[in-house]
């Protein structure tokens, strides 16, 4: 009879266990991003080629990789703590192409294959595209390994933006064919968006022409707060500087290339601070009551680290966990143990 009894409250007590565990609120994904409140001074870590700002307290990498003299790649990249978010200048897995020719076909290098070009240069041999196109493909191969479902909302070329670098760049005879793309896609049951700057180049050589991709400027987020993704890679574009002396080494006329550089990120950051303005990449308004309510926003901070996050307001109650990940709920208790509660951040 005792063993009955304490089979019997064994069997009460995971009972009950496992419909309080089922009562309690799961809580939904909400699509969010840290609110920058500091920048630091990023110093490209292999030439000192360049600096720039990146959003303190996010995962921040980049430098100049090179596969000789000629071909090198200056990049930068900075990630959300939740992994959510990036913005990226540039791709380090992009280098070179050359246009396929008869001549090329019949010595051996068709479509797709590997070019060296001479003095350690490798291109793939491949079409070429326009900085339109190119948005369009890089874009939707990136998106291929962070989302699914992804597809092409808005693709388009932007002339303006080469005219204002192309005064600079003519000097070495070439011409920037700039272009954007936008996606989205979905992880994780959240909305994403993306959007794509890309500037390409194209120079005749020997035995072709040659074509790259010299700017690349993108970012990634949870489509709610896109706008606020938006704001913060204009900040790291237009605060991207090439150190005058790296330039001198790797230029014959190096105050074309600074003027080139200052011209593309100039343009490109006020262009997507245009373009996304009234979304939110005005950031210092997302601090006030108006500019929340409109754009169906509002800030929370975790108390314990001091970290503010840009919400969706959809949710009474906002929770946070070591890792970043914000879950909203409408009780006003955590979605499991390893959840803590954000407060509201009062407008100023």
């Amino acid at each position: 009879m005792r063993f009955r009894v304490v089979v019997m409250t064994a069997v009460y007590t995971v009972v009950a266990s496992v419909m309080a565990f089922a009562q309690m609120p799961q809580g939904v994904p909400v699509a969010a991003v840290p609110l920058v409140q500091h920048w630091v001074k990023y110093t490209d870590p292999t030439e000192g080629a360049f600096t720039l700002d990146m959003p303190q307290g996010w995962n921040v990498s980049g430098r100049t990789d090179r596969r000789n003299a000629l071909q090198y790649r200056p990049w930068a990249k900075a990630v959300s703590p939740d992994g959510t978010t990036i913005l990226a200048i540039n791709d380090p897995t992009e280098w070179g192409y050359v246009m396929p020719t008869p001549m090329l076909a019949a010595t051996g290098f068709p479509e797709g294959s590997l070019y060296g070009g001479g003095g350690g240069t490798i291109y793939t041999v491949a079409r070429y595209q326009t900085g339109q196109q190119f948005a369009v493909t890089w874009g939707q191969r990136k998106l291929s390994e962070l989302c699914r479902a992804i597809k092409v909302t808005e693709n388009y070329p932007r002339p303006e933006i080469g005219q204002q670098i192309n005064p600079y760049s003519q000097v070495f005879g070439i011409v920037h064919d700039v272009g954007e793309a936008r996606f989205t896609c979905e992880k994780n049951g959240l909305a994403m968006t993306a959007d794509v700057f890309a500037s390409i180049v194209s120079v005749r050589g020997q035995y072709g022409a040659l074509w790259w991709a010299e700017v690349i400027q993108a970012f990634y987020a949870p489509t709610q707060v896109a706008g606020i993704a938006a704001g913060l890679l204009a900040h790291m574009v237009a605060s991207d500087q090439l150190n005058p002396a790296w330039v001198a080494r790797n230029s014959e006329n190096a105050a074309a290339v600074s003027r080139a550089a200052a011209a593309a990120n100039a343009a490109v950051s006020d262009s997507i601070m245009r373009s996304w303005q009234t979304r939110g990449a005005a950031i210092d308004r997302v601090m006030q009551e108006d500019s929340r309510r409109r754009l169906g926003i509002d800030i929370y901070a975790d108390a314990a680290t001091g970290t503010r996050y840009t919400v969706v307001n959809n949710h009474r109650h906002y929770w946070v966990n070591a890792g970043g990940t914000v879950l909203g709920t409408d009780t006003d208790t955590p979605p499991s143990a390893a959840f803590h509660r954000l407060s509201r951040v009062p407008p100023q």
